[in-house]
């Protein structure tokens, strides 16, 4: 093999980023040329021996004193020694782009998986170029910015999964309001990419964020976006989702009263001593009206919206006994039977007038 008496790198475009000099074999005296934004480093059976910034240097066991170690090297003469030397680009290199499609997250409100695609770009530099040739190049002769994308792009994508759920999370945003998120979500993700960066002895320069798209076909989308717009429908209302349910279980079973006293009654089990003795006084109203062979006019009755349910129909001497044991309160719904709508309960004509007969909280000492 030739002796090497002029070693240097020359890049052919800016997107080299590391060389591997081709020749083991370096001699005593040999010209060393590191040009700007380079480093040279010495390699011996995997350890670095010495590094050398920009300039020009004749190789000599003056400069080489932890390889003369290694080595051996004899202080006059062309002594040849073997060694790696490897050529590293400091240049800051921000034209380094991004992009993951099929990406799943969650989202954090309605706990939907969500299918996403995102892109954006990133700039790094290299400050160890020991480290990062120790850990990220490995048994590579040279490296491009598209070998080092590669290498990092595991990273980046799980940055941007976790960073987004989480985001979204911590500030109870939704899918809708990530667009006008992009800038505090980039550094959030860029402070997670910086620390994984430093283990390979690279710099996050920058990172951003140009979009964050969603498949509009995927199923889960579709369902966050049918309860974003419900959440937002019940928002304007001034209702919550259980008592948005409990007005359509009720409405439902108010349309069939001639089945609603014994359904009613039977939803009204185990749901106190109040709501029992107002069952059984709405079943024998029922057998007693089925054995008259006179029609009586119907009594008056209401549904109760209990525990997200709707139980009855109770007439007003079982509606009293559960106003009493506080059952029922003024803000609690009712429906009367035969009415349009629900209502509090104090709101509702028959029933104020119980509210005044219950005593007042006892004095606080």
């Amino acid at each position: 093999m030739a002796i090497i008496k002029s070693i240097y790198w020359e890049p052919e475009d800016r997107e080299e980023i590391v060389y591997k000099h081709p020749s083991r074999e370096i001699t005593l005296g040999s010209v060393l040329t590191v040009n700007e934004s380079q480093e040279a480093l010495f390699f011996k059976n995997g350890a670095l021996c010495d590094s050398f910034g920009p300039g020009r240097h004749v190789l000599s066991t003056s400069n080489l004193p932890v390889l003369s170690k290694f080595v051996n090297l004899a202080s006059g003469g062309e002594t040849t020694f073997a060694a790696e030397v490897w050529f590293v680009s400091k240049l800051n290199k921000r034209d380094m782009f991004w992009g993951t499609g099929g990406l799943r997250i969650v989202d954090p409100y309605f706990e939907i998986p969500i299918k996403i695609s995102s892109r954006g770009q990133y700039g790094i530099r290299i400050v160890d170029s020991a480290l990062f040739v120790k850990k990220f190049v490995g048994t590579f002769d040279n490296a491009s910015a598209e070998l080092i994308d590669n290498q990092l792009r595991i990273d980046v994508v799980e940055a941007v999964k976790v960073s987004i759920s989480k985001y979204m999370k911590e500030n109870n945003v939704n899918i809708n309001e990530l667009g006008v998120s992009y800038r505090e979500l980039s550094k959030t993700i860029m402070a997670l990419l910086r620390i994984t960066f430093e283990e390979y002895g690279v710099e996050l320069l920058n990172f951003n964020i140009e979009s964050i798209d969603f498949d509009e076909r995927d199923k889960g989308y579709q369902a966050v976006m049918e309860g974003i717009a419900e959440k937002a429908r019940l928002n304007k209302l001034g209702v919550s989702y259980v008592q948005d349910k409990q007005l359509d279980i009720a409405q439902t079973a108010a349309g069939n009263e001639g089945a609603g006293t014994f359904m009613g009654a039977g939803m009204g089990l185990g749901m106190g001593v109040g709501m029992g003795a107002g069952m059984g006084h709405t079943m024998g109203q029922a057998i007693g009206g089925a054995m008259q062979s006179t029609p009586q006019p119907p009594q008056l009755s209401f549904y109760v919206a209990q525990n997200g349910q709707t139980t009855g129909p109770f007439a007003m001497d079982a509606i009293q006994n559960m106003v009493m044991q506080g059952t029922i309160v003024r803000d609690t719904y009712v429906y009367k039977v035969g009415g349009s709508a629900w209502t509090l309960a104090a709101n509702t004509p028959e029933l104020a007038h119980y509210f005044p007969m219950m005593p007042p909280p006892p004095p606080v000492r």
